[in-house]
C-alpha cells in the first residue's frame, strides 16, 4: 500500500501551563508519521510544540500549507492548548481605560488561540485571532480539511498533577462552540472541539493524554472496529467515534462538531498489523480521493447579509440540498422573499449516520444535530434578527429538541417553525421492529427521548409557542403515521397536505400547497389549501364517513383517484362487501390489476405502521384480487409485483412460510418473462431469492439493485429486505453479516 503522499498535517501543542498539550501533539505526530500506522510523509507534517508554538510560527506553517497543497490534498490540523475570548468592551477597557463602552447588544466577541508566546498586555501582536485563522484556511486550495481543537483543559487535571494557577476567564475560552463558528468558513471544512460551552477537556487518572486526544489516537490506529471495508480510515468515522466515545468515558465532556462537511476524505491508513481484516485492498492514489462521485456539498442557498434567515433542516437520508426540491430556489425568485437568506442544515451526503441514510436515526445523531442547530442560532447566525426553521421528517424532531434547549434570549429571534412529516409522537416499538432495529432507535412512542421532548415542549410552550407554528402531515406518508405528526399539538397548529413522506417537500413548481404554505407564512399572509384533495385529507385523518357522503352519490362518474379514495373509505368503515360490489361493477375497476395493487399497497403501508392484522389482511385481499387479474392477462410485470408483495405479507402478517415460498417462486418465474432489467425487477429477484433461502444469489442481486437505485428507492428496498430477513432469521443483531450487508449497500 502506498503512503498518503498528498496528505498534510499541522500539529500544535502549546505547552506552558499545560505540559500535557505538548504530549498530546507529539502523540498525534508519532501516529501520522509512522509508515506502519497512518502513513503520512514526514516532510508533509509540521509539529509545533512548546517554545516553537508561537503565533508567528503558526502563521508561517499555515502559509506553507497554502503553498504546498493543491485541490486534491487533505489537511489534518490539531491544536492542543488554551483558547481565549475578548469582547469589544474588554478591548476598550484595556486600550482606552473603559472610555466609550458599547451597549451589550453591540458588544461583539473575538475568539482566539493562545500561542506559547501570548502576552495579554500585547494581545494584538501575540494572539492567533479566529477570524485571521479562518482567512488562512480559506486560502487553501483544498476543502478537505479537518481541524481538531483540544482547548478547554480542566484545571488540576494535567499529568503534572498540581492545580493550574487560575487565570481570568477572558484568557480562557469557556465557549469552544463560539470559537468553532468563528473559524468555520462556510465551505464545508470539518471542525471538532473537545467539548462545548461551559465544559472542560479532561485527562483521566494517569493517562498520558487528554481523554479527547486518547480517543482520537484510538480511532487513527484503527481500534474502533474489527473489520474494515477498505484499507483506510475516513474522516466521518473518526469524528463519530470521538463524539461517541468521549462522553461514554466522561459524561460531563461532550465534543462539538460542525456539520457542513465537504467530503468524507481519508485521514489515515489502516495499520499494517490490522490489514488482514480489510475486505478490499483497493488502493487510492495519494490517499486523498473524494469518497464518492456525489454532487458537491451545498452549504447555502442564499447568503446576502439580510436581516432574516430560513433554515431548512432535513432528515437523515443525506440530501441537504435536494430534500426540499426546488422550493428554496422558487422562494429566492419571489421578490417578497428579498429580505430572507436561505440555508440547509443537517448531515451532508458524505456523512454516514449511525443507522445509515434512512428515515430513522439513533438518539445520538438526533441530539448531535439538535445541539448544532441550537449552537448556530446562538453563535454563527447571531446577526440575524429573525430565524425561520423548516424541518422535514426527523429534521422536525431536531428542530423541536433545539427549541426546548434554546436560551430564552435567543428564542425571541425565532419567528416561524414548520415541521413536515415529523414523528413528533414517535412510532410504536412493534412497528419499528419491522422497519429498523427498534432497540437502537430514539423514536419509540413510549421511549425516553420522545417522552422527554414532548414533556419539555409542553412545559416550555404550554398551548401557544411564541412563534408561528405548524405541524404538517402527508396524506400518503408511508413511514410516519398522521397521528404521530399531528396529535401532540392543538388543532389550530395542524395541517394535512397531499404527498408521501418525501414528496410532500420535494416540489418542483409553485403549484403546490407546501410551497404556498411556506411562502404565505413567511410573508405574513393567510394560507389556504388549493392543491390538496379534501377527500385525501379526510382519509388520512380517518374521517371516512365524510368521504363516503361526498363520493358515493357520484360513484359512477368518479375518476380513478376518486374511486380509489371511495373504496379506501368504505373499507375504513368495514363496508367491505359494498366496496367489492363497486369494484366489480365500475368500468375503471374491471380487470384493473394496477388499481388493486394501489389499494393493496395502501393497506400494506398502514400495516407496517400499526401492525394491525386487519390492515394486513386487507392488503392480502387486494393484492390477491390484483394477481388474479394480472394472471388472466398474462401481465408479467404486474404478476411479479403483486406476488412478491404477497410473499412479504405471507411471512410478516400470516407467518405462512409455505405460501411465502410459492409466491416467491411465482414472482421469480414472472421476472424471466420481462425482457428489461429495470430496478424493480432486480429488487424483486433479490427478495424472491431471499425467501427461498438463496442468500448469496440474493446478495448479488441486491447489490446490483443498490447500484441502480436512488436514495428513496434504497430506503424502500431496505425496508422490505430488513423486515423479511429479520422475520426469517429471528435476529436483529446489527453485526449479523446479512443485516450489515443491507446497511452498507442501501443506507451508506
Amino acid at each position: 500500500m502506498s503512503e498518503l503522499s498528498n496528505a498534510f498535517a499541522l500539529i500544535i501543542g502549546v505547552g506552558n501551563d499545560l505540559p500535557a498539550s505538548a504530549e498530546d501533539a507529539r502523540a498525534i505526530y508519532d501516529i501520522l508519521v509512522n509508515k506502519e500506522l497512518a502513513g503520512y510523509k514526514k516532510e508533509n507534517i509540521r509539529l509545533l510544540v512548546e517554545e516553537e508554538a508561537t503565533n508567528n510560527n503558526i502563521v508561517k506553517a499555515l502559509d506553507a500549507l497554502v503553498e504546498q497543497t493543491d485541490e486534491e490534498s487533505s489537511v489534518f490540523m490539531y491544536y492542543s492548548g488554551h483558547g481565549g475570548t475578548y469582547t469589544d468592551n474588554d478591548i476598550i477597557e484595556l486600550e482606552q481605560g473603559g472610555v466609550g463602552l458599547k451597549p451589550e447588544e453591540e458588544n461583539r466577541s473575538h475568539y482566539y488561540l493562545v500561542p506559547n508566546n501570548f502576552d495579554p498586555k500585547n494581545f494584538r501582536e501575540t494572539w492567533v485571532l479566529a477570524s485571521d485563522l479562518k482567512d488562512k484556511l480559506r486560502s487553501l486550495k483544498s476543502r478537505r480539511l479537518i481541524l481538531f481543537l483540544d482547548c478547554c483543559h480542566a484545571e488540576g487535571m494535567t499529568k503534572a498533577g498540581p492545580e493550574i494557577q487560575s487565570k481570568s476567564l477572558k484568557d480562557r475560552i469557556r465557549n469552544p462552540e463560539g470559537l468553532v463558528h468563528r473559524i468555520d468558513d462556510g465551505r464545508g471544512i470539518s471542525i471538532v472541539s473537545s467539548c462545548r460551552a461551559d465544559e472542560l477537556s479532561w485527562i483521566l487518572g494517569d493517562e498520558p493524554n487528554s481523554l479527547f486526544t486518547t480517543c482520537l489516537l484510538e480511532v487513527l490506529k484503527g481500534e474502533h472496529k474489527e473489520v474494515y471495508q477498505e484499507p483506510y480510515i475516513r474522516m466521518t468515522e473518526v469524528v463519530q467515534y470521538v463524539m461517541k466515545r468521549v462522553p461514554e468515558r466522561k459524561p460531563v465532556q461532550r465534543p462539538f462538531v460542525n456539520l457542513q462537511l465537504y467530503d468524507d476524505f481519508i485521514l489515515s491508513s489502516v495499520p499494517h498489523v490490522r490489514r488482514n481484516k480489510v475486505q478490499s485492498s483497493e488502493v487510492v492514489e495519494g490517499g486523498t480521493n473524494k469518497s464518492s462521485q456525489e454532487e458537491e456539498v451545498v452549504t447555502t442557498f442564499r447568503e446576502s447579509g439580510a436581516a432574516n434567515l430560513v433554515l431548512f433542516v432535513h432528515g437523515f437520508s443525506g440530501e441537504a440540498a435536494a430534500t426540499f426540491g426546488e422550493i428554496p430556489q422558487l422562494l429566492m425568485q419571489n421578490s417578497d422573499m428579498d429580505g430572507w437568506d436561505l440555508m440547509p442544515l443537517g448531515y451532508t451526503q458524505h456523512v454516514k449516520p449511525e443507522m445509515g441514510k434512512t428515515v430513522w436515526a439513533s438518539e445520538n445523531d438526533i441530539l448531535r444535530i439538535a445541539d448544532y442547530l441550537r449552537s448556530v442560532i446562538e453563535y454563527k447566525f447571531n446577526s440575524y434578527q429573525r430565524i425561520a426553521l423548516i424541518g422535514h421528517s426527523l429534521g422536525g424532531l431536531v428542530v423541536q429538541k433545539a427549541l426546548v434547549d434554546l436560551d430564552p434570549a435567543q428564542l425571541k429571534r425565532i419567528s416561524h417553525v414548520m415541521c413536515f412529516a415529523t414523528p413528533s409522537d414517535g412510532i410504536s416499538a412493534e412497528a419499528l421492529k419491522k422497519l429498523c432495529n427498534a432497540n437502537n432507535s430514539a423514536l419509540q412512542k413510549n421511549g425516553n427521548f420522545i417522552q422527554t421532548v414532548r414533556k419539555d415542549w409542553n412545559v416550555k410552550y404550554e398551548t401557544s409557542p411564541p412563534f408561528s407554528f405548524a405541524a404538517i402531515a402527508a396524506t400518503n406518508d408511508e413511514f410516519v403515521p398522521v397521528n404521530s405528526s399531528l396529535e401532540p399539538f392543538d388543532d389550530a397548529f395542524r395541517i394535512t397536505l397531499d404527498g408521501s413522506h418525501f414528496s410532500i417537500v420535494d416540489q418542483t413548481n409553485r403549484e403546490n400547497d407546501t410551497y404556498q404554505l411556506i411562502l404565505q407564512s413567511l410573508t405574513g399572509n393567510t394560507f389556504h389549501s388549493m392543491y390538496t384533495n379534501k377527500e385525501e385529507i379526510n382519509i388520512a385523518l380517518g374521517k371516512y364517513d365524510a368521504v363516503i357522503k361526498e363520493l358515493l352519490p357520484q360513484c359512477e362518474s368518479l375518476n380513478l383517484k376518486g374511486l380509489r379514495n371511495l373504496i379506501f373509505a368504505l373499507e375504513g368503515m368495514d363496508r367491505t362487501e359494498e366496496a367489492l360490489e363497486i369494484l366489480e361493477a365500475h368500468p375503471l375497476a374491471k380487470e384493473n390489476s394496477d388499481l388493486m395493487g394501489i389499494l393493496g399497497g395502501r393497506f400494506k403501508r398502514k400495516y407496517l405502521q400499526t401492525l394491525s392484522q386487519a390492515d394486513g389482511q386487507k392488503a392480502i385481499e387486494y393484492y390477491t384480487k390484483g394477481l388474479e387479474l394480472a394472471e388472466a392477462k398474462a401481465n408479467a410485470g404486474q404478476i411479479y409485483y403483486l406476488s412478491i408483495n404477497l410473499a412479504f405479507l405471507s411471512l410478516l402478517c400470516d407467518e405462512d412460510h409455505q405460501a411465502m415460498r410459492e409466491y416467491a417462486e411465482q414472482a421469480l418465474e414472472a421476472t424471466l418473462k420481462d425482457a428489461f432489467d429495470n430496478l424493480w425487477k432486480i429488487a424483486t429477484m433479490a427478495e424472491g431469492n431471499l425467501y427461498l433461502g438463496q442468500l448469496e444469489e440474493s446478495k448479488q442481486l441486491y447489490k446490483k439493485a443498490a447500484e441502480m437505485a436512488g436514495v428513496r428507492e434504497k430506503i424502500s428496498i431496505h425496508t422490505n429486505a430488513y423486515a423479511a430477513y429479520t422475520s426469517l432469521m429471528h435476529t436483529e443483531n446489527p453485526d449479523d453479516e446479512f443485516i450489515n450487508f443491507l446497511k452498507i449497500n442501501f443506507l451508506s
